[in-house]
């Protein structure tokens, strides 16, 4: 009887720890008895260390990424507000000169639909209205004085649309905070 009684006090003593470790977590049964606490408390330490060292050198990693993407969208809109103030206006060129004021005019369009940076709206459109100006001066009978013109008026009423929007949007948002407390009031 002793090879059995031993068998099943071995099998009661593992399924007890078992039982333990699951409903207290792991190591329980080595801390309730005390067996190499110390050991186990610094693996224990060193595995949390090392996992904080593993987040934290994935945070830097993330924000590294970031800020090389910030870069190079920076580099970007530079280069292109430098392709903007490097377009030559000379109406001695008519075709050239047109094919600026083209040039310009989807540069308008393209940051005016993307809401881009204004520093390049401001640029494109400054340009673009100088074109305009110059072609005017120098031919005021070409036909495509009346397209730009007209994508002129276009954006302008653009513009006047997203203002109207955006002052619906205040009322309606104000309309609702005030119905919020005055109902809040009455209960």
């Amino acid at each position: 009887m002793g090879f059995f009684k031993t068998v099943f006090d071995e099998f009661g003593k593992k399924t007890g720890k078992a039982l333990g470790n699951k409903l207290y977590g792991a190591y329980a049964d080595d801390e309730r008895v005390g067996v190499n606490r110390g050991k186990l408390k610094e693996e224990s330490d060193g595995v949390k260390i090392a996992s904080e060292i593993r987040k934290s050198e994935f945070k830097i990693e993330k924000e590294r990424a970031k800020l090389e993407r910030e870069q190079v969208e920076n580099e970007k809109q530079q280069e292109s507000l430098a392709e903007i103030l490097n377009i030559e206006l000379d109406p001695s060129n008519k075709e050239e000169f047109i094919k600026a004021i083209t040039t310009l005019l989807v540069y308008v369009d393209l940051w005016g639909k993307t809401n881009s940076s204004d520093e390049h709206l401001i640029a494109a459109k400054s340009k673009f209205d100088t074109g305009i100006a110059l072609l005017q001066a120098t031919d005021s009978n070409n036909p495509m004085i009346s397209y730009f013109q007209h994508k002129k008026a276009e954006w302008k009423k653009e513009k006047k649309i997203g203002n109207i929007k955006l002052l619906i949007l205040i009322i309606v948002c104000l309309a609702i905070l005030i119905g919020v407390a005055f109902f809040a009031d009455k209960l």
